[in-house]
């Protein structure tokens, strides 16, 4: 399977080149097909997921000719997600998860790329390389990106659940290890939301998260209390870095997402992007809920298509 090795960070990064659109609209894990190298000429497009989600959740967006036609597409496991792993961290934020992305991304050797980040978690990690590496970032597209950061009794709130979602593990509860299905519920409705669209999601969610940090102490116990305590207790991305941002930037969100993503945590996002090119703009979609890539692919993946051609035109 293919990795990025990250000797510094101790850390083994999975990762998806230019897979056949068709093979991967019918992806898993353990059925992923090749990657392949980059094609020249073609703008490079890095997909970036939402929290507990992993690179075959953009099916949709690796499967749409539109797109592999016209960009070299390019998705990673982020750090404590999917098939990604490294060494047990002692603190963790997600600068930090920007970081591993980044340290990848250098990898890959790509001279130049645009972002599209999903989620809080995708969203956030996005926007940290946007402004750590200004030279590199073409565009950069955030969908349902949250709030840039909780309020507190929301953080107080998702303690509480955090609590309960590691109440079996390292030698407490019924130390089997398992995470509790209220928890369960709890987590998955944070990360996704709580619309009935994404009720597969939520499932297929709950399902995935047993299987990957529920079987007991050590590492699962050690990756998914982090990878949900970056995600709430996050920290906004300073707004003197924000304003050293200087590419185009497109903010997409549901319009039935009135709790994780609403417009005036858009407009949060879009009041600290003060040097964007040609402004900020946000893009709602009529209908749809919060992880907009999984319900309405079809229209997202037709305005990531039209925002990068008219951005990446006009350099």
């Amino acid at each position: 399977m293919p990795f990025k090795r990250i000797d510094y960070r101790d850390l083994d990064m999975f990762y998806v080149l230019n897979p056949d659109p068709s093979e991967f609209l019918t992806a898993t894990h353990d059925n992923l097909p090749q990657s392949h190298p980059l094609k020249e000429g073609l703008p490079v497009l890095v997909f970036i997921h939402a929290a507990a989600a992993n690179v075959t959740s953009w099916r949709q967006q690796m499967g749409d000719p539109r797109l592999a036609t016209q960009f070299n597409l390019f998705a990673m496991d982020c750090r404590f997600n999917g098939f990604s792993k490294g060494e047990e961290r002692a603190q963790h934020t997600l600068e930090n998860s920007a970081e591993c992305v980044m340290a990848t991304l250098d990898e890959m050797g790509f001279p130049a790329y645009s972002l599209y980040g999903e989620g809080v978690h995708g969203g956030n990690i996005a926007s940290w390389i946007a402004v750590k590496r200004p030279e590199k970032v073409q565009a950069l597209l955030l969908a349902s990106p949250g709030f840039p950061s909780e309020p507190p009794h929301v953080v107080d709130m998702l303690r509480e659940v955090e609590t309960a979602l590691l109440v079996n593990k390292d030698g407490r509860g019924d130390k089997s290890g398992t995470l509790p299905p209220e928890a369960l519920d709890d987590i998955c409705a944070y990360f996704i939301g709580g619309h009935e669209r994404l009720t597969p999601h939520r499932e297929a969610m709950k399902k995935r998260l047993q299987e990957r940090y529920g079987s007991g102490v050590g590492p699962s116990s050690h990756d998914i209390g982090w990878l949900f305590r970056a995600v709430y207790d996050r920290k906004p991305v300073p707004q003197e870095f924000m304003a050293t941002v200087t590419c185009p930037v497109l903010i997409l969100r549901g319009a039935d997402d009135r709790v994780v993503c609403p417009i005036e945590a858009c407009e949060q996002w879009a009041s600290m992007f003060v040097n964007a090119k040609g402004g900020v703009s946000i893009h709602a979609i009529v209908g749809a809920p919060g992880l907009i890539s999984l319900s309405d692919a079809n229209i997202v993946n037709r305005i990531i298509a039209q925002f990068l051609q008219r951005s990446l035109a006009a350099k």
